[in-house]
């Protein structure tokens, strides 16, 4: 009879549980840029980051995503922090975008025949406030200092259901 009653309440749990409560999702907006979302899937612990089709005017009013920008995977630091670091593939598509790094550390790399070290950055789950690694100071990262990210504004919201869409239909990308 026990197990009978453990497989109901296992089945239960399995059936009530909601496909949002696996995500957690930011949207961000760094003034002067576009507005982005962050979605970081709770049980593989692996993050996207996408910029919205449609931004609006005023409070952003989404319309899907256009194109993941950034993904990896993410730790709970400390008490209070999300630390991200980006995928090896994220990094190689986009470091010959953006500059990631500056060309003196590129350089010592380069000399170091050392491959760059993946970004990282941190998300305080307090107040939603952000950091990057500054590894042009101390390449290797062992001292590297965290540079604070003010302008830029976050806040928690509802998975939106374009995302929740293209994760549980493989028949729908939505990137």
């Amino acid at each position: 009879m026990k197990k009978i009653t453990l497989i109901l309440i296992t089945l239960i749990t399995v059936a009530c549980t909601d496909p949002k409560d696996k995500y957690t999702a930011l949207e961000c907006v760094d003034p002067g840029l576009v507005p982005y979302m962050l979605v970081m899937d709770k049980d593989s612990k692996t993050f996207e980051t996408y910029i919205i089709k449609n931004p609006g005017d005023g409070p952003i009013k989404a319309e899907g995503p256009a194109d993941i920008v950034v993904s990896g995977t993410y730790i709970e630091e400390g008490d209070h922090h999300y630390l991200y670091t980006w995928d090896l593939e994220t990094f190689e598509k986009n470091k010959d975008i953006y500059d990631i790094y500056d060309d003196s550390t590129v350089e010592f790399f380069s000399i170091m025949e050392e491959p760059l070290p993946l970004p990282q950055f941190k998300i305080d789950r307090r107040d939603l406030s952000g950091s990057v690694k500054d590894v042009s100071l101390d390449p290797f990262g062992f001292d590297s200092p965290w540079v604070n990210v003010s302008d830029e504004e976050c806040r928690i919201i509802d998975v939106p259901k374009d995302y929740l869409a293209s994760k549980k239909d493989k028949d729908v990308n939505l990137f």
